[in-house]
């Protein structure tokens, strides 16, 4: 049973990963387009991959929840930081990506609920489009998620002090 909890943590892993890769692919696309039906588009897709990371995410907590049961390691420090890293590093990314990709979905008419539709109306979006040549987060948004996934990646395999 532990293996395969690894095996569903590990999976789980690789699903959010394929489901996140096409968001990260898509955000560093948008800094070369400007018509707004093709970054509709391209903005429609990374949303619909969403399903897949969410799904991944589940799949990596529950097993990982499981496993801190099994092994006896919601006492080491190591699982807490890895937590708290992943709610940080989730917490980032919303923050820096949500308010940007929620007024482009506005201004060039990509698929999006009502909520986020009189969320985007109140931002503003003046330039939205012409900003994303030179926007800087992409590359945040890839350093936080990479960088926060290695160290826990590096927690979970070393368990240091554990």
């Amino acid at each position: 049973m532990y293996l395969l909890m690894i095996f569903l943590h590990v999976l789980g892993a690789i699903v959010f990963a394929l489901g996140h890769g096409t968001s990260v692919a898509v955000a560093f696309r948008l800094r070369k387009e400007v018509e707004h039906a093709r970054i509709a588009a391209m903005l429609d897709l990374s949303s619909w991959s969403a399903g897949l990371m969410y799904a991944g995410l589940l799949l990596i907590i529950v097993p990982g929840i499981v496993l801190g049961f099994m092994g006896g390691f919601w006492g080491d420090w190591w699982l807490w930081v890895s937590i708290v890293l992943l709610l940080l590093v989730m917490g980032a990314m919303y923050g820096i990506a949500t308010p940007t990709f929620r007024r482009l979905r506005f201004v060039t008419g990509a698929t999006m609920d009502e909520a986020s539709r009189k969320k985007a109306a109140g931002l503003g979006t003046e330039g939205v489009v012409e900003s994303l040549a030179t926007s800087w987060r992409p590359t945040a948004l890839a350093l936080i998620g990479g960088v926060g996934l290695a160290v826990i990646l590096w927690l979970m395999i070393a368990q240091p002090g554990g």
